[in-house]
């Protein structure tokens, strides 16, 4: 039974799909921070994905002629959210309530639970995420390991 338990922990998209090749690296070379897409990561519990409007607020005039960027132009002029698909989860099995905003305000680096997003070309999960892996952060770290913090 244990078992299963800890299986449930680890769900991620291991290569999703997404509507539009987003590139972080060419972003993250730009000089872009995490939080400048991903908002709410700093404040809310979830980090959020852009608004369509985010991205116009830059590819209204800024490489316009790329073939992702007409792709993300057309969704606005359809007043379209793009669909975005999600990375990082866990399974809803899990019972895990994660919060970005506690990580954020303890300073730990994206980097640890996302990988090396900035080197990346496509969104794809590249850090295992299970009940040991966290456990082992939050030990590190001397955070709460009150089963409560994380499940619910």
């Amino acid at each position: 039974m244990r078992y299963i338990w800890l299986i449930g922990l680890c769900a991620t998209a291991a290569l999703a799909e997404q509507p539009i090749l987003f590139p972080h690296n060419k972003h993250m070379a730009l000089g872009l921070e995490c939080l400048d897409c991903h908002s709410t990561a700093d404040t809310r519990a979830a980090a959020g994905m852009p608004s369509v409007r985010k991205c116009m607020l830059c590819h209204e005039k800024l490489a316009t002629d790329r073939p992702g960027v007409k792709q993300v132009r057309d969704y606005a002029a359809r007043k379209l959210e793009i669909p975005w698909i999600r990375v990082y989860g866990f399974s809803p099995s899990a019972l895990v309530k994660f919060r970005h905003a506690p990580h954020y305000r303890a300073n730990i680096d994206c980097t640890t639970c996302h990988g090396e997003v900035a080197k990346a070309t496509v969104a794809e999960a590249t850090v295992t995420h299970n009940m040991g892996t966290c456990l082992s952060c939050h030990r590190q770290k001397k955070a709460t390991e009150d089963c409560v913090a994380c499940h619910y």
